[in-house]
């Protein structure tokens, strides 16, 4: 089991990389207007970063209940298949 959190593991690195980059560009798309209206301030920078963070972690959380949730149930049926 220790082998299949290393691999969720592994493949949440690389979405936290991706969801990090399609953030942060969608963020800068969505409000570009105003950033070219009132400037880039670090107060935005802030409220962005915060929002961050706030949709980082709840990706966190249903990425790793979800990715428990099938590597549990797997580990389950897959001894039980041994077993009969």
């Amino acid at each position: 089991m220790n082998h299949f959190f290393k691999i969720a593991f592994k493949i949440f690195k690389y979405l936290s990389i991706v969801f990090t980059v399609l953030f942060w560009i969608y963020t800068i798309y969505d409000d570009y207007v105003f950033i070219e209206k009132y400037g880039l301030k670090l107060d935005s920078l802030g409220v962005w970063f915060v929002w961050y963070l706030v949709y980082f972690l709840a990706f966190t959380l249903y990425y790793w209940v979800i990715s428990s949730s099938f590597i549990f149930i797997y580990h389950k049926l897959a001894k039980r298949r041994k077993v009969g």
